[in-house]
């Protein structure tokens, strides 16, 4: 069956032709040419007619639609043969907007748009008129015209196509006989039923952007950078439509037509003189992608990206080659764009893998098989970061950290300073093992824990985390601690050890003051330099405690009152044959005093004619102070030296 949308016409000798007949070869060759631009490319601008922006006459400002040639989608050419002039009467619809005295309206872009325009001329030689209209013009004057303003629609846009009797719009071509063909996004169809030469279609192609100051009147305004991205974007250029690109001298190039052709060809059978963007799958079948350094370079350095199938073994690899070196000097390079030179982009190494197999993180030359610069290594994915580690080399003083948290935050947990010594918690430590917390060391049962305030060294004991209070591993077990600090002020040894009835209760065993030099057993506050609260055994011999803490003041007193030995105590003669003793520090009770009389002088050594009935006795006693009376032979008082030991409670 044989059916077609256009009559070709023919010819035969002695024909009769009508007007008709000489249309139709028109009208034939108007559809084959537009059949052709919609078959092998996509409607568009081919060329030329873009938007430029000129001075205009005193001081102002023009937009020039430059001469170029494009096609719309009924295969209409649209051609442009010189610069025209964008009127400023086409935007009226923006001008009719702003009230006279009212404020200036803010400036609007405004996209610019060509539609085929024609137009009917050349009317017949005078005498040849007819009464029909429509032979009137013997010519078709094919052209544009400019419109501007939005088309949010494709409606609005552009008129349907038809396609067999059926009006559709022109994406829907395919779609309206076969619901599962893909849309026609190009809008380009062929075999539709294209516009007659007296029907009205229109098919805008967009030019671009420009922007306009509404006014009374408004006025054309430089493009600036938005609206200039926007105005290349929104040109729609005319493409080619093909399902397969033959070479015909083994090459096929793609090129920029507003650039230079590249002077080299090597033979490849596509060469792409520009950037290369895909928005789906690249796949290389059983070669390798080659990066060279120039089209002359031989014998080429591999530097090569192949995947390599050992079939045998049923594995496969992705191998990434950097040379043919083994000196260093290769590198794999992951960096950040860190700006440009030159017009060349610069950028910093983040990562580097050299010929050596040496891998590099955070530095560009690595100094061994694993080199991580001062950012350190994270350990850990979690998103809560207290569940991560990382690693890193840092100043204060240099060492390499460890560290809670993500890398940058968290705190340092353990420190190996350049110098060998090792801090706990601490960054900056001062000895060779340098432990922060006042947990402290453990070591099986023995604990070192403490702060410079207070510290212990403790068997089934430690400090807690705050340094203020105990904690008691085993509380079935006995505890004893060695308290050395300065707790109370003053340089500390104490021995403390629990109660045998409660194994976290202290009691105090031993107390040195080594500021008094003052040693206490069994009492944490000597009173005197060995102060002991209970008995003490002096090889074999026992001498029985108080319950209470005593003190003893012993000496001399001469018979003129003066003291002759002993400390602690004063003396007064306070008449004839009576003296006063003042205790230095008052006793806490009721003291004991003893008294002997010395005859003659207490340093006298004659011993001839002693007199035993010369006495002292203690005529009264207080915590404070004591009185003493001497005595002759007689039982009369009379002056003469004694000794006392005085005993008592604190």
């Amino acid at each position: 069956m044989t059916s077609g949308l256009d009559d070709r016409p023919r010819f035969y000798e002695g024909q009769y032709l009508e007007a008709t007949d000489l249309t139709a070869v028109v009208e034939y060759d108007r559809s084959a040419r537009a059949r052709s631009l919609l078959g092998a490319h996509r409607w568009g601008i081919a060329i030329g007619m873009d938007l430029t922006e000129v001075p205009g006459p005193a001081g102002t400002f023009d937009v020039v639609v430059t001469p170029g040639y494009a096609w719309d989608g009924f295969g209409r050419p649209i051609v442009v043969t010189e610069p025209v002039k964008l009127a400023t009467g086409l935007f009226t619809a923006y001008d009719a907007m702003v009230m006279p005295g009212g404020p200036s309206p803010a400036p609007v872009m405004v996209e610019v748009w060509a539609r085929y325009d024609e137009s009917l001329t050349g009317r017949p030689r005078p005498g040849f008129e007819t009464c029909d209209t429509g032979s009137s013009y013997a010519r078709a004057v094919e052209g544009f015209a400019l419109e501007v303003g939005p088309r949010q629609t494709l409606s609005a846009q552009r008129d349907p196509v038809v396609v067999a009797g059926r009006t559709m719009e022109a994406s829907q071509a395919l779609k309206a006989f076969d619901p599962a063909a893909p849309a026609v996004v190009d809008a380009s169809i062929p075999h539709q039923d294209l516009p007659g030469e007296d029907e009205r279609a229109t098919w805008l192609v967009p030019l671009g952007v420009v922007i306009w100051q509404p006014g009374q009147p408004g006025r054309l305004l430089p493009r600036d950078a938005v609206a200039k991205e926007r105005h290349v974007r929104s040109r729609q250029y005319a493409g080619v439509v093909a399902g397969s690109v033959e070479a015909v001298a083994g090459t096929v190039r793609v090129h920029d037509r507003g650039t230079p052709y590249s002077p080299a060809l090597t033979g490849e059978l596509l060469c792409v003189e520009g950037d290369v963007r895909s928005d789906g799958d690249v796949r290389i079948f059983g070669h390798k992608l080659e990066f060279v350094a120039s089209y002359a370079e031989s014998p080429r350095a591999p530097f090569q990206v192949l995947r390599q199938d050992d079939l045998g073994a049923g594995s496969a690899d992705l191998t990434l080659v950097i040379g043919d070196k083994q000196a260093g000097r290769n590198r794999l390079v992951v960096a950040r764009r860190s700006g440009t030179a030159g017009g060349q982009d610069q950028h910093e190494a983040q990562m580097v893998v050299t010929d050596q197999g040496r891998v590099g993180v955070g530095t560009g030359s690595p100094l061994a098989p694993v080199h991580v610069g001062a950012q350190g290594v994270q350990i850990g994915a979690s998103a809560t970061p207290a569940d991560n580690f990382h690693l890193q080399s840092s100043p204060g003083p240099r060492a390499l950290r460890v560290l809670s948290g993500d890398t940058g935050s968290g705190k340092p947990l353990m420190s190996l300073t350049a110098t060998g010594r090792l801090g706990v918690g601490e960054n900056d430590p001062t000895n060779a093992l340098h432990v922060k917390s006042p947990l402290g060391v453990r070591q099986g049962s023995m604990y070192l824990s403490g702060d410079s305030k207070w510290s212990s060294l403790s068997f089934n004991a430690h400090h807690d985390e705050a340094n203020s209070g105990w904690v008691f591993p085993s509380p079935g077990k006995p505890a004893v601690t060695v308290e050395m600090d300065a707790f109370g002020g003053f340089p500390r040894f104490e021995v403390f050890a629990t109660q045998s009835t409660d194994n976290q209760v202290w009691q105090s065993r031993f107390f040195l003051n080594g500021h008094t030099g003052r040693v206490g057993i069994g009492t944490a506050s000597p009173q005197e330099m060995l102060d002991v609260a209970g008995d003490v055994r002096f090889a074999g011999l026992a001498a029985i405690g108080s319950q209470n803490k005593v003190r003893v003041v012993w000496g001399a007193v001469t018979d003129g009152g003066a003291v002759d030995a002993g400390d602690a105590f004063s003396s007064s003669r306070l008449g004839a044959g009576r003296y006063r003793i003042g205790f230095n520090q008052i006793f806490s009770g009721q003291p004991v005093v003893l008294v002997s009389r010395v005859h003659q002088f207490l340093q006298a050594s004659s011993g001839a004619g002693v007199t035993a009935a010369e006495t002292a006795v203690v005529d009264m006693v207080s915590p404070s102070a004591a009185e003493v009376a001497t005595a002759d032979t007689t039982g009369a008082l009379a002056d003469g030296g004694f000794t006392f030991i005085a005993i008592g409670p604190r």
